[in-house]
């Protein structure tokens, strides 16, 4: 059957129905399937479906566990238990208020987002300016050859010899400044600790591949392992100032440890190594990050299954070394751009959250 327009569509059956309640209004006639819900509503009852959505969004918390059915696979919304939902219908014009008051937070919600992805997309290009370092044409070729002389470090996959990476090198090499092996600058590394997952309320930090990001390490979350694996841990703990790159998963993350993950213990999906004073290691951090970097690891990684990159990888990583003074300045622009974003992020968020809270106060005002 064809919905019309302005329509308000509802997820019924959903992995995700436990957490939120999915809803969009159709902005033109279509067709659904049975995992869907259309409601629309009859015109001389003057429902805006915008602002009835936004009621069951702003109000999803108290909703769901009401018309929510649990299984082990796929929830899916008690129908009739939907339909004997009660919620305040204020006149028409409130309705439309409290939609265009949602409507507008959502535009500067985005409008904020996209200023904070701009500015992190805008690092790499930030580095490889202050490097002197022109990105080239990064296609991959269907057809190349190669000499049998040419063939390095017992590689015989195709892909490792796509003539980008060597283009990249480059470039790379044409830069303003000198490339060295990162093993020069290394003091110490090594990989993290292989434990079982035997968490606890209180005991040791344990940092995980999912706490790894790009310049961060995200301690929200962070699980504990109990005071009594210690022994099975051996050296893999943190100090401040060391770095943590992941060698498995989402291959090539690299942050420096904050103060406050001091003393943390890390898994075995990561490799910590310690650089000495010649580098910084934040400037280090930032270089081993961007998109020219993490295609040469995307190169490297081994493993039919679940690509990982070794220590003798990470040593051979050639970096510019451009004056302590660079790097202080690429670091701290770096520093400077993440903080911008984070910001804008956060601003984000609360527009959105002042937008439901006003909504939610004339949505209440109107039911009393």
């Amino acid at each position: 059957k064809l919905i019309p327009k302005n329509a308000l569509l509802i997820v019924v059956r959903s992995g995700i129905l436990k957490h939120t309640l999915p809803i969009a209004i159709n902005r033109k006639p279509l067709t659904i399937n049975q995992d869907v819900k259309a409601l629309v509503f009859n015109k001389q009852y003057k429902v805006s479906s915008e602002y009835v959505g936004y009621y069951l969004k702003t109000f999803q918390d108290e909703i769901l566990p009401l018309i929510v059915k649990h299984s082990t696979t796929v929830q899916s919304v008690n129908s009739e238990q939907f339909n004997q939902l009660k919620i305040p219908l204020p006149p028409i014009e409130i309705q439309n208020q409290i939609a265009n008051v949602m409507n507008l937070s959502i535009i500067n919600k985005k409008q904020k987002l996209c200023q904070a992805e701009e500015l992190l997309h805008s690092i790499d290009a930030y580095i490889l300016s202050e490097l002197g370092i022109k990105l080239p044409e990064l296609k991959d070729k269907a057809c190349f050859t190669i000499k049998a002389s040419e063939v390095k470090n017992n590689r015989i996959d195709a892909y490792y010899y796509q003539p980008k990476f060597e283009a990249i090198e480059n470039c790379i090499g044409k830069g303003k400044f000198q490339v060295k092996a990162l093993k020069e600058f290394i003091s110490k590394i090594h990989y993290g600790a292989s434990v079982k997952n035997e968490y606890s309320d209180s005991g040791i930090p344990f940092l995980r591949i999912n706490n790894l990001r790009e310049n961060e390490i995200e301690l929200a979350g962070v699980i504990k392992l109990p005071e009594s694996m210690r022994a099975n841990l051996g050296n893999a703990f943190v100090e401040e100032g060391d770095l943590l790159i992941s060698r498995s998963g989402t291959i090539g993350l690299v942050s420096v440890v904050p103060k406050e993950a001091d003393g943390f213990a890390f898994g075995s999906f990561m490799i910590k190594f310690c650089l000495n004073a010649q580098v910084n290691k934040s400037y280090v951090a930032s270089w081993l990050n961007t998109k020219l970097q993490k295609i040469l690891v995307q190169r490297e990684k081994i493993g039919a299954i679940q690509g990982n990159i070794t220590i003798p990888t990470i040593e051979n990583f050639k970096i510019p070394v451009p004056s302590l003074s660079v790097q202080q300045k690429i670091a701290d622009e770096v520093k400077s751009r993440m903080d911008k974003a984070k910001q804008l992020q956060k601003e984000a968020q609360e527009i959105l959250e002042s937008a439901k809270n006003k909504a939610e106060e004339m949505i209440l005002g109107e039911k009393r």
